[in-house]
């Protein structure tokens, strides 16, 4: 980690990173690896860390970190904050020391992608005043924001498109059977919350992409430059699928699908990029 890095990080921090160095058998500059995410996972598990992991479950206050349970209000945060443990920008239900403070690399893990994306968003503000554009932006990302939270993880705000990731890995509050039903009902809240279904126009028109499937999830990237995302084959279908989608439209994949209770939508054969076949997909509205 370079020494401008090591010096946002807390004492707490850097003796987390020592020990999962310790604990993975690397030296103090050699690069950490992807299977030593697994590490970082179980750290809360053993020794000091239990026992301050436990601590933060004790301490009497909500919202907390999902991972953790590092309290973000109340009391607790006057023990947790100092640590490092604030709410991460990405989801704040999780905390920075536990997403974008973790080291650099990953590792595979089941991990479900939505991608919702304004259509003609360009075309609608050409030659108007840009204020405008980002007002219409930030009332967008707030309904994000308001349907996602607290279950996915916002990975990017793309302009005019939003990619969110679903990691029951990560996450305590949901199992990765969830995973499918979860993304769809986020999928049709998001739908409703532009304006979708009622009596009014929607003030964007928007489709979305939902996928299901394994994932390198991490800090990815070098240096300054490094962030917390998911990269892979489920994240491209996602994104494909979500181009295939009209306004109004959810475009699932075969394995979403798969993973529902009950059948939706209307199966298609779609040529997506980078695929030698055509895909099977369902169209699905609200």
């Amino acid at each position: 980690m370079p020494e401008s890095e090591r010096e946002r990080l807390t004492l707490w921090q850097r003796l987390g990173m020592r020990e999962i160095r310790r604990r993975a058998g690397r030296e103090a500059d050699e690069p950490l690896r992807p299977e030593d995410w697994e590490v970082l996972w179980r750290l809360h598990e053993h020794g000091l860390n239990r026992l301050v992991n436990w601590l933060f479950f004790a301490l009497p206050r909500s919202p907390r970190c999902a991972v953790c349970g590092a309290p973000f209000a109340g009391f607790g945060r006057f023990v947790a904050g100092p640590l490092g443990y604030r709410p991460s920008r990405k989801n704040p239900t999780v905390c920075v020391t536990c997403v974008e403070s973790a080291p650099p690399g990953g590792m595979k893990m089941p991990a479900g992608i939505l991608f919702a994306d304004l259509r003609g968003f360009t075309a609608r503000f050409d030659g108007v005043d840009p204020e405008e554009a980002s007002i219409v932006l930030r009332r967008f990302y707030r309904c994000a924001e308001d349907v996602l939270f607290p279950k996915a993880v916002i990975d990017k705000l793309i302009g005019d498109e939003v990619m969110a990731l679903y990691l029951p890995k990560l996450k305590r509050d949901f199992a990765r059977a969830d995973v499918p039903a979860l993304m769809l009902e986020h999928a049709r809240g998001l739908l409703r919350a532009v304006g979708y279904g009622s009596d009014e126009e929607p003030f964007v028109e928007m489709g979305i992409g939902l996928d299901f499937g394994e994932a390198f999830v991490g800090n990815i990237g070098q240096r300054a430059l490094y962030d917390f995302t998911a990269v892979g084959d489920v994240v491209n279908t996602a994104s494909r699928l979500q181009g295939h989608a009209a306004g109004g439209e959810i475009m699932i994949s075969e394995r979403v699908a798969e993973g529902l209770p009950e059948p939706v939508g209307t199966r298609v054969e779609l040529a997506l990029m980078g695929k030698t076949e055509p895909q099977p997909a369902y169209r699905v509205g609200l």
